[in-house]
């Protein structure tokens, strides 16, 4: 019998980046959906059950704050991993107290470190 791949979603409004981690976490056997833009991943998240979202917080539309308030407002449990270039304390504990379970700063972590994180965080 064929395990069950996790479902991640990646949402990332710097295309290059959403496509490398992507393809990084397809070829670790994830079963990957993307959206680029706050708004989209509120509607993406309100459509489908996800393992795990990959949320950056500086977007258009809806900042990935927006989406962590939205997810705590229709008590979406989903696990948040925060990737973001926002490094101040405040951030950090802003998107924690808002439901996220992690938190990476984007020039600290290569892609190769958020999917081994990844994989430890859902087995």
């Amino acid at each position: 019998m064929a395990e069950v791949k996790k479902k991640i979603l990646i949402v990332e409004d710097d295309l290059a980046l959403s496509d490398l981690l992507s393809d990084k976490l397809k070829s670790e056997y994830f079963d990957v959906t993307t959206a680029s833009d706050g708004q989209q991943a509120v509607d993406t998240i309100i459509g489908k059950t996800f393992d795990l979202i990959l949320l950056d917080l500086t977007m258009p539309w809806f900042d990935g704050f927006h989406v962590l308030e939205d997810m705590k407002a229709k008590q979406v449990k989903t696990p948040v991993v925060i990737m973001s270039n926002l490094a101040s304390p405040d951030d950090i504990n802003k998107a924690k107290a808002l439901g996220a379970v992690d938190y990476f700063v984007k020039t600290s972590v290569t892609p190769e470190i958020v999917v081994k994180e990844i994989k430890k965080r859902l087995q």
